[in-house]
């Protein structure tokens, strides 16, 4: 899995990203039990189902990785129901990987 150190090189890795509509799956992810949120979106025009720690209230996030890609947003829907529950679990961000696994990053 590629990693980038902030949503800015994520972004200058490949223009598209920059330039997509994004579906925002919040901001309060968490992984493993951390105290650290994790914010996590899908890129309409790369597929790119993303995951960047929210560093501070003003948005922006660093340690930002590709989890999944997923060509539509039905297929997005259809995977990852009822993630509204899951995005506040202790282990968020595992169920999400899980449900996404079918779909691998590049």
């Amino acid at each position: 899995m590629t990693h980038w150190p902030d949503e800015a090189a994520f972004h200058a890795a490949d223009a598209r990203r920059r330039l997509s509509p994004e579906v925002d799956l919040g901001a309060t992810w968490r992984d493993g039990g951390s105290s650290d949120a994790y914010r996590v979106a899908w890129l309409r025009d790369t597929g790119e189902v993303y995951a960047c720690r929210a560093d501070s209230y003003d948005g922006s996030c660093s340690d930002v990785s590709v989890i999944a890609h997923v060509p539509t947003e039905d297929l997005l829907d259809a995977l990852i129901d009822g993630w509204r529950d899951a995005r506040t679990a202790p282990n968020g961000l595992a169920w999400l990987r899980d449900r996404l696994a079918v779909q691998p990053a590049a």
